[in-house]
């Protein structure tokens, strides 16, 4: 065979064999990033229409369903991302962090008190993956 032919071979190959591939984790969560978004979008949307003061907790009236289905203590923004809290004790919090579409922040660990799981920093590369973290925060009194 000639080499031209063998790549091109292996070119069609390779991105039929492509097609065959499982749902990306990404898909699977995108509700709730889905969620986070317009949950965030309610809130500010409220602000601009002169029914809410700006704060950094949202308002249960503003969560949306994918949000309520983690059953929060409460929710907030943190530089445009959605902190869903789903434990408080002693001077620490635990839930879901959610970056959302609208905000430029990427969540890094050690900044304003919180840990992220998995860590999206890996040596020199972050890894935003889909999204959403585990996190804990520690708050003080």
């Amino acid at each position: 065979m000639r080499p031209t032919f063998r790549l091109v071979l292996n070119l069609v190959l390779m991105l039929g064999l492509s097609g065959c591939q499982k749902q990306s984790d990404v898909e699977k969560t995108a509700p709730l990033v889905d969620a986070a978004h317009e949950t965030y979008a309610r809130y500010v949307r409220a602000i601009n229409a002169g029914q809410e003061i700006a704060t950094p907790e949202i308002p249960r009236q503003y969560w949306a369903e994918g949000i309520k289905e983690l059953k929060p203590i409460k929710v907030y923004t943190h530089m445009a991302n959605i902190v869903v809290t789903q434990k408080v004790r002693d001077n620490a919090e635990e839930g879901k962090y959610i970056y959302t579409p609208v905000s430029s922040y990427l969540p890094m660990d050690g900044i304003d008190g919180f840990t992220f799981q998995p860590n999206p920093m890996k040596g020199n590369q972050y890894n935003l993956g889909d999204g959403i973290f585990d996190y804990q925060r520690t708050t003080k009194n």
